[in-house]
This record gives C-alpha cells, structure tokens and sequence, in this order.
C-alpha cells in the first residue's frame, strides 16, 4: 500500500477544486453505457462489493448535492441515483453487464467475505474519520465526492480494512475513496451545458464535510444495477 502522503500526493493530482470540461462537446466514457441504457435508465449490472453504508444525516447531505447538480444542469446526467444508495466502496470484487459472467465468482466472494467479517467483528465499535476533497470527474463516467482519512492514523485504520478485502480479490488499481453522486448522460452535453455545469460543481467545492465511516457499518452488497444493492453480510 501506499504511505499517507503518497495517497495524498496522488489523489490530489487530480482531484481538484476547479472542474473544467474544456470547449468542446463531452463524450463521457464508453463505459457507461454498460450501467446506462440508450434511454439514459440505468441498465442491468451485475456484481458484488464491499462498502460502508452511511449515517442518514450524511446522505441527506449528499441527496443536497445531487439536488443542486441535477436543477442546475439536467441534462448532463442520465437517471437519478436513490438517496439510499449512497456509499462509500471499501473493496471493489466482481462486476459485468452479464450475470453469468460473475455468478460462480460471487459465491465465492461471499463465503469469502463471510469469513473476513467474523475477523474485523471484534474492531465494530471504531470509527475512521474522513474529510472531503472534491466534487470530481471520476474518469470521465461521473461525479463522485473524493475523500480522505483525517491524518495518517485514520490511513492506517482505513487501509488496514483495504487489505482485509484485498485477500478476498486483489486489484490491479489504487484506492481513491469516493461516494458517487451522479452518472453522466450517456449521449454526453454540449460546451455550454458543460459550462453551466462547472459552475455548479465549482460552487459545491466551496463546502467541506466531514464524516465518520464505523466499522460496524461495514457491508458485503450484491446488485443488479446501480439503483438495486442489497445487503447480503454486515459487520454488525
């Protein structure tokens, strides 16, 4: 894993205060539209995750900032995500548009997790602080909230955690921890409502939050789509 400050040095490369979309027509990633269907409603997608759920009163806060994004510029987005389906992701595992693809997987990554869950029950009652970073592009598929561990401790704590699911499926790419807010419009925006759009992230940028993730909270979800997660183990 990374030490604190190369996870600092590198989320804050590109997670900037600013958002800037450029003069031109976005086309949003490819990827999307295993999510999204042609009708900008979020399609069938298949997989599993470990994620802490969130106290009521910080998803309410989150749900404000789907709210000022989507009155301010509706058509950059393709369907809204549920209030309760807010998130932080501690682990990625599996994922595909095709469920048979990752069925035989996913019952392994729940015996798996099972097993981790029993591990970590012992630490439920503590807590890692968080603060956010930014309203960010998230490689050009979203807007997701970028957070950060409060000091190299709350790291320690928080990537201690990682490694656990780690020994479930290891990834081939770093943790950025985020909580997404928006999917992009499948057919992308142009140049003007980019602009307007900018103005409103930008603005949200000028808030900070702070939030406390518990390990009780700690969550093995499958899903169908990005709106349909159901919880399958918890620490608690």
């Amino acid at each position: 894993m990374e030490t604190y400050r190369e996870f600092m040095d590198r989320i804050n490369s590109f997670e900037k205060k600013k958002i800037n979309y450029g003069n031109r027509y976005f086309k949003g990633n490819p990827s999307i539209s295993q999510k999204v269907t042609k009708d900008n409603t979020f399609g069938n997608f298949y997989g599993d995750t470990v994620v802490f759920a969130l106290d009521d009163t910080v998803k309410e806060k989150l749900s404000g900032y789907a709210d000022y994004l989507y009155s301010s510029a509706p058509e950059c987005f393709c369907e809204r995500l549920a209030s309760d389906t807010f998130h932080l992701t501690l682990h990625d595992l599996s994922n595909s548009p095709d469920l048979k693809d990752v069925a035989e997987e996913m019952l392994e990554n729940e015996l798996r997790v099972t097993e981790k869950m029993a591990e970590i029950r012992k630490h439920e009652s503590a807590k890692i602080k968080m603060k956010s970073n930014s309203v960010f592009n998230m490689v050009d598929t979203s807007l997701v909230l970028g957070l950060y561990p409060a000091d190299e401790n709350e790291y320690l704590r928080l990537t201690e955690l990682y490694s656990v699911f780690d020994g479930v499926k290891k990834l081939d790419y770093p943790f950025t921890p985020h909580i997404t807010l928006a999917y992009y419009n499948i057919d992308g925006f142009d140049s003007q409502s980019a602009k307007i759009l900018e103005e409103a992230v930008n603005h949200l940028n000028d808030n900070e939050m702070e939030i406390e993730l518990k390990v009780g909270n700690l969550q093995y979800q499958k899903f169908k789509s990005m709106n349909d997660f159901e919880v399958l183990r918890s620490v608690r």
